[in-house]
């Protein structure tokens, strides 16, 4: 970890990394690692990572994980179940308890949401996604459900950090608009997708928010990194998740 950053908050168990804020909510909150597999992205075959994904359901005591299909954007779905085919979206929502809300990420921050009604999301946000305000679509979808904004919790998961998320100029020249998260450092231009997340979610009312402090590349907690894949261009897929037990 890279030592200008805060010590990350989240704590390894039995092969996932957990939101200590979320799961004392009662909630199961967290984020997988290497140990349990890719679990979703297009380098190792859909059977593998599909057998992953129904392990580590019944791992964390839920039949299956509902999922969207990811397209850097910022639409909001809720998601009461698991189906096929999944519609094209980044973030999703629900109140029913034994639903496990699952986003794949390599870099991109997931963000997850709970408010004390039941009501519960998760998000993907990587740079366009950041840019499109996908994390405030997500509270936005919560409150008009009737969440009060100043009821919900927030957690930013492992992700790629503002250490290592080196981006161009042009890049750079688009993100610029929303705010200071994009900075100069030795070895180029960076990107902070923690602090322009965690900003969104404060402007729409979210008060209590724990980033998890895990850099993918970097961070040393047996992570898949896009930005580090190997010699060959392999690389697996985590998935965050966030479910309310039967």
């Amino acid at each position: 970890m890279n030592q200008d950053l805060e010590p990350p908050t989240w704590t390894l168990r039995d092969g996932t990394l957990r939101s200590p804020l979320l799961e004392a909510h009662g909630l199961v909150a967290g984020f997988t690692t290497r140990a349990l597999g890719s679990m979703a992205g297009s380098v190792y075959p859909e059977t593998e990572q599909a057998a992953n994904r129904d392990a580590l359901a019944r791992r964390l005591g839920f039949d299956a994980i509902a999922r969207v299909k990811q397209v850097h954007g910022n639409s909001i779905v809720r998601a009461d179940r698991a189906v096929e085919p999944r519609a094209e979206a980044d973030g999703m929502w629900t109140d029913r308890a034994g639903v496990l809300l699952g986003i794949a990420a390599a870099d991109c921050v997931p963000v997850l949401v709970a408010d004390g009604a039941g009501r519960m999301g998760a998000a993907h946000a990587g740079w366009q996604g950041t840019m499109l305000g996908v994390a405030g679509s997500l509270i936005a979808a919560l409150k008009a459900d009737g969440a009060d904004t100043s009821q919900i919790v927030a957690a930013l998961g492992p992700s790629i950090g503002p250490c290592c998320y080196v981006i161009d100029e042009s890049r750079a020249k688009m993100l610029r608009r929303l705010g200071d998260h994009v900075r100069e450092r030795q070895g180029g231009i960076v990107f902070d997708l923690w602090s322009a997340n965690l900003a969104q979610l404060e402007s729409y009312g979210v008060r209590d928010i724990e980033v998890a402090g895990i850099c993918t590349k970097c961070g040393g907690r047996d992570l898949w990194s896009y930005r580090a894949r190997d010699a060959e261009g392999r690389y697996g897929t985590q998935l965050a998740f966030l479910g309310r037990p039967p």
